[in-house]
């Protein structure tokens, strides 16, 4: 695998733009906060101003002058600029009005007896957020800088400290391709990091160990197995020529031999890592291979064929385990159907095999050593079915009725 993208790269661009991030957010913030206490200043100063002019107003019928040199009194909005009047019709709570040389204007009623005058307050020589703020760009960009400084150092700090052991880790277990037991050259802290090491280097030590019991086992096995099988069907093949025994005890013993023979080309099958290989593969060419190099199915006269599968459909999986797959539901059909008459069909991505049946199955035949009282085999072919299916993820049913015995897989059609 090709390491595309850096770890160590992306936790120093990740600080830093965190940092960079909330920096521009605390002085954004900071710089909404003046400019909301500075309006809130001037509000209250007018209206400490209003309540001043209305208590004198009160106590001795004067209308006074406002005491604040930059406050004046109108006698209605008709008297202010245009553009205030507009933005007072769109919005009769609002108390700021922007002026049209930059500067702002905050108005307020005062109730002076039955009648009402405008308090204005034109605060644009006093506004020092906006004097100021020019100046300090210079000193915020300076902060920002210092601070984007100190988090290049802490991601540095942190790429190293954290993605060094991961590159040794991964360097170790990339150099380890001799199927020997994965051993670090570093000695790992005692956290999160050297816990992983740990864990990474015993599963891949219990794995190496499963490999070689499995390989010791496929040696084994085939070894120990097919020999007497080998010698079981030498001995048989004598024996039928002597004619000791009756018919239905050779045909038992032949049956045998083949599901014997069959389970362990299975299991064999399953147990390498070969068989994990997978392959586009023409779903009905593969069927009709199968029916057609069938060797059982062939010597059966008046066989009833029907295959109904779309030729563009693939699947992916392995062609010996499919063939397995195939040639024991052929089987199931010569072996114990009371017709030899299949049905193969395809639907949607279920495979059926459809074929007649008398008698009803007994428990579940999907698996292991079940079969009906007459049957002569093993039980183990449907067993074997369902353990393909499981390799691949596949869903096998089995469905009786109507004098009908339906083997349904759900495949995974290949992209």
């Amino acid at each position: 695998m090709i390491i595309k993208t850096s770890v160590k790269r992306k936790i120093r661009w990740l600080v830093i733009s965190f940092s960079i991030a909330i920096s521009t957010f605390f002085i954004g913030l900071l710089i909404v906060y003046a400019w909301v206490v500075e309006d809130n200043i001037f509000n209250r100063m007018v209206t400490e101003e209003a309540r001043y002019i209305e208590q004198t107003f009160s106590e001795t019928g004067e209308r006074i002058s406002p005491r604040i040199p930059f406050m004046s009194l109108y006698s209605g909005w008709d008297t202010l600029p245009e553009h205030v009047q507009r933005l007072r019709q769109e919005s009769p709570d609002r108390i700021e009005f922007p002026l049209s040389n930059g500067g702002t204007m905050h108005i307020r009623e005062v109730q002076l007896g039955s009648g009402r005058v405008l308090l204005a307050a034109n605060v644009s020589s006093y506004e020092i957020s906006k004097v100021f703020l020019p100046k300090l760009i210079p000193w915020i960009l300076f902060v920002l800088l210092v601070v984007v400084l100190c988090a290049w150092v802490l991601a540095r700090y942190l790429a190293r400290s954290v993605v060094t052991p991961l590159q040794q880790i991964t360097e170790a277990v990339a150099r380890n391709e001799d199927a020997k037991p994965l051993q670090f050259d570093t000695v790992f802290a005692e956290n999160e990091i050297g816990y992983l090491a740990y864990t990474i280097s015993n599963s891949f030590n219990r794995l190496h160990a499963a490999l070689q019991r499995e390989s010791d086992f496929s040696r084994d096995i085939s070894h120990e197995l097919r020999t007497p099988v080998a010698t079981l069907k030498m001995i048989f093949g004598r024996v039928n020529s002597m004619e000791p025994l009756t018919t239905d005890s050779i045909h038992r013993i032949r049956s045998a031999v083949l599901e014997i023979e069959q389970s362990v080309g299975v299991l064999l099958a399953l147990s390498r890592e070969e068989s994990m290989q997978r392959e586009s593969l023409s779903l009905l060419q593969e069927v009709e291979h199968c029916i057609i190099n069938h060797f059982a199915l062939s010597r059966v006269e008046n066989v009833e064929l029907e295959i109904n599968i779309p030729p563009a459909y693939r699947v992916g999986c392995n062609k010996n385990l499919l063939h397995m797959l195939l040639n024991n539901l052929i089987n199931n059909v010569v072996s114990h159907a009371s017709v030899v008459a299949m049905q193969i069909s395809l639907t949607g991505h279920q495979l059926h095999f459809k074929n007649p049946a008398v008698a009803t199955p007994p428990g579940d035949v999907l698996a292991p050593k079940v079969k009906a009282k007459s049957s002569q085999g093993l039980g183990q072919g449907l067993h074997l079915v369902k353990r393909i299916c499981d390799q691949y993820g596949w869903q096998v049913t089995v469905n009786t009725g109507n004098d009908e015995f339906v083997v349904s897989i759900t495949l995974l059609q290949e992209t």
